[in-house]
């Protein structure tokens, strides 16, 4: 799944194993404390919880919009055999209130059919020029370096969907883990900022020093006609005054945007490595900046959204914002678990529980930043 993630990198070759890791009682120590105060959270959380709409659903990687008859669509993903394994595939659900939600069409989006992928994930949906556009995350078969690449697809309703042909790479890792880009391009956040379209993505490669030995950053690509697109470049890497490497901190992920009033705004995870070596990346805090042209110029808010342990239900990881600014108030879906020892309780309560799902929040948009 998209969280929790395992990704194994290693200098000179690496590896990708998706599943459940355990995680530590989180960065506690090293986290600047979070606007977590200034949230009201809905009761419910999470809103779709593992079991709910599909059996063993393991809702994640949420991506809401607002369609043209006043409907909320979140494209996410889920496990579609068994849980935590592959295939796992994109699905549309739809809400009156972003609370309450039911699928359609009850079967995936897409499917790995005729791609190089075993599974796509973090489903990232917007209309540019006439059409729709899904871009994902392919993962590649478990040992492959790169490991995933960023595919792309079509449709002319938000609802059927084609594949560019094979499962053409829209954006491409280069393989070689030195490079900011080199072990995967992953977790696609895409939003049209005038008459162009930003792809944003989670770029993962070796970090020069080895502590913590990933680094994990913003990447930006630009096209005119949602298809092709212009040299992928790094755009936004840590405050490391905030997320120090020196505490564990390996960097941003999991990137959504939205423009607003004429700036971009992006919302991302934040991943960690307590451990200062090895493989795990750990989903820690989620986090906001915005920027004037959407290239440069990016501030930060001087304190994450949230931390895991912010919420019991995200104690084990909190990642995949995305958000809406309406009405005079940021609205917020992420997703989120528990401990990998709560996993138990899960299969042992027929995959229906709290324990894994996607939740809901809202702040007034003149608290954004503070």
């Amino acid at each position: 799944m998209s969280a929790p993630r395992r990704r194994l990198l290693v200098t000179g070759a690496a590896l990708l194993a998706g599943g459940c890791v355990e995680t530590t009682p989180a960065m506690s120590a090293a986290a600047p404390r979070s606007a977590r105060d200034r949230w009201r959270v809905a009761p419910g959380n999470p809103v779709l919880a593992a079991g709910s709409l599909r059996e063993k659903g393991l809702w994640n990687d949420p991506c809401v919009l607002r369609l043209d008859d006043g409907r909320l669509a979140m494209y996410m993903t889920s496990s579609v055999a068994e849980p935590f394994k592959p295939p796992i595939l994109p699905f549309r659900a739809l809400s009156a209130d972003g609370l309450a939600w039911r699928l359609d069409p009850a079967e995936p989006l897409l499917t790995t059919e005729g791609t190089p992928y075993v599974t796509i994930e973090t489903p990232t949906v917007v209309r540019f020029r006439g059409r729709w556009h899904l871009y994902y995350m392919g993962v590649m078969p478990p040992g492959s370096v790169p490991a995933a690449h960023i595919g792309h697809a079509t449709s002319d309703d938000g609802v059927r969907w084609r594949h560019d042909p094979d499962g053409q790479r829209i954006i491409s890792a280069t393989g070689q883990v030195q490079d900011w880009n080199g072990f995967m391009v992953s977790e696609p956040g895409a939003v049209v900022v005038g008459d162009r379209l930003h792809l944003y993505f989670h770029a993962l490669g070796a970090r020069p020093g080895q502590k913590p030995p990933q680094l994990s950053q913003i990447g930006l690509a630009i096209s005119s006609d949602g298809s092709r697109f212009d040299r992928p470049r790094p755009v936004l890497r840590a405050d490391e005054a905030m997320f120090p490497p020196s505490k564990g901190w390996a960097g941003y992920a999991t990137v959504s945007g939205l423009v607003h009033e004429g700036r971009v705004h992006l919302f991302y995870g934040v991943v960690s490595n307590p451990e200062m070596k090895g493989h795990d990346i750990q989903q820690a805090a989620l986090h906001h900046s915005v920027s004037d042209d959407g290239i440069g110029d990016w501030r930060p808010d001087p304190r994450p959204l949230f931390l895991r342990e912010d919420f019991d239900w995200t104690e084990g990881g909190i990642i995949g914002p995305s958000a809406l600014i309406e009405g005079g108030r940021v609205r917020l879906w992420f997703a989120g678990h528990m401990k990998k020892l709560s996993f138990v309780r899960l299969a042992l309560g027929g995959w229906k529980g709290r324990q894994f799902g996607i939740g809901y929040a809202e702040l007034p948009l003149d608290e954004l930043g503070r």
